[in-house]
């Protein structure tokens, strides 16, 4: 089934044209663009970072004034209350004296049922900790945006780099269809000799086998192609094949020195902001764990109503507290704390100087990349014109009866491998520039 299945494909590619034409084109830029706004791994980043940013919410909390509301019902079995006003007024009615003004209510101990609401208002007023606490937040969500960054730059230059693959993987299957036509045209001129009596009827044999080759080279080109396109696809976020055109010629003109775009990269690439971003927050949660020596303070202002009198003879009324928190000894969590995040900012360091080592390797690997394939393209062109004069050259003294079918046979096939690398060459020039763009850190040009 699995070979079926195989051979079922490999004929929907041999279609040729067709097929290729439902393919959907877009530019670079396009590309980017849609890159931006549909890549799975980017976005799954972007919601890291937004992850990191709710955390600076959730710190804030501690220092913003908090509002509280409670209400409640209380429903008791007995009804306990003392009315001092009562008691007087009777005492002064029984010595036959007129009623004082001003008298108290009854003072309810325990009243038998009872409504109340009340309302407070908390303000922080000395909270060191949770200042250092949101500028550690702050800092992981400025190293979560810089990796988000780091993300972008390495999938966007994949793109760029699998964009110029699937065009080197084009210009294989043009050079595949102009070799079944160099084979054909030698088939047709093989026949007409034999016809002539001029060439062995070995000849005609021979060039069908090599229409044979070229036909199965040909399908081999299209099968990568179709591969490429559709890793293009899966790139944007597409079920299906995408075919992107490359923005004009790779450039062959050498890049700068390597001490400069060593010097560039170090202050381009996000990943050493991310582990700079790193470092302050660890730093940052050491000065918190060191914070919490110091007092806390905060305000709260309460008012409150009830239906039934309080003590006062009021169903209404509001406080005013002032509270310190000191914590004295909380367990060693602020020294085990103040360690951990010492540690964490050492291993961040440790990280960013690893970082620095990589990229500087990074660049210099790219550098030779691009160099070694600036010259190769140079060669593949100066193989691509000597072959085809080669195959030129075979084919008039063929023509002219000098020489025999397989000179004709070994010199296209030497120009279809020619034309295989220049192809070949040319793609991997731009992956190498596309991977210098990708190491300095600059962005991609659309």
């Amino acid at each position: 089934m699995k070979k079926l299945f195989g051979s079922i494909i490999l004929l929907a590619l041999a279609a040729g044209p067709a097929a290729a034409a439902e393919v959907p084109t877009l530019s670079l830029g396009q590309a980017l663009d849609e890159f931006d706004a549909r890549n799975l791994a980017l976005l799954e980043a972007r919601s890291r970072v937004e992850q990191a940013r709710s955390l600076i919410g959730q710190a804030s909390a501690a220092l913003l004034p908090s509002v509280v509301a409670t209400g409640g019902y209380v429903r008791n079995s007995d009804e306990a209350r003392v009315d001092l006003g009562g008691v007087v007024g009777g005492l002064f009615q029984r010595l036959g004296q007129p009623p004082l003004a001003g008298l108290p209510g009854p003072l309810y101990i325990q009243p038998q049922d009872a409504w109340s609401i009340s309302g407070s208002v908390k303000v922080p007023l000395l909270a060191p900790t949770a200042w250092a606490d949101r500028a550690a937040a702050q800092r992981g969500t400025e190293a979560a945006a810089a990796t988000a960054a780091a993300v972008r730059l390495q999938l966007r230059g994949a793109l760029v780099q699998a964009a110029w693959a699937a065009n080197a993987a084009e210009e294989i299957v043009a050079a595949s269809e102009r070799g079944i036509e160099v084979a054909m045209e030698h088939r047709r001129t093989a026949a007409r000799m034999v016809d002539a009596g001029e060439a062995a009827p070995l000849s005609v044999l021979k060039a069908d086998t090599e229409v044979v080759r070229r036909e199965s080279d040909l399908v081999r080109a299209r099968a990568e192609l179709a591969r490429a396109r559709l890793a293009l696809g899966v790139l944007l976020g597409r079920a299906e094949p995408v075919r992107v055109l490359p923005a004009g010629s790779a450039d062959a003109s050498p890049p700068a020195s390597s001490p400069a775009l060593v010097s560039e990269a170090l202050g381009r690439r996000p990943e050493i902001a991310s582990d700079a971003a790193k470092v302050r927050a660890a730093e940052t949660q050491a000065l918190s764990a060191r914070l919490r020596l110091l007092p806390q303070i905060s305000g709260t202002a309460t008012a409150f109503a009830s239906n039934m009198p309080f003590a006062t003879g009021k169903k209404d009324g509001w406080r005013v507290t002032l509270d310190a928190t000191w914590p004295i000894f909380d367990g060693g969590f602020r020294g085990s704390r103040r360690a951990q995040a010492e540690a964490e900012a050492s291993a961040a360091r440790a990280a960013m100087d690893g970082a620095r080592l990589a990229i500087a390797q990074e660049v210099a690997d790219a550098l030779r990349d691009v160099s070694v394939a600036a010259e190769r393209l140079r060669l593949a062109e100066r193989q691509a014109a000597f072959a085809g004069e080669a195959a030129a050259a075979a084919k008039r003294t063929f023509e002219g009866g000098v020489s025999g079918s397989l000179d004709v046979l070994d010199a296209n096939d030497r120009l279809y491998q020619a034309d295989v690398a220049l192809a070949d060459a040319r793609g991997r020039l731009g992956m190498a520039r596309a991977g210098l763009a990708k190491a300095i850190g600059r962005e991609f040009s659309q």
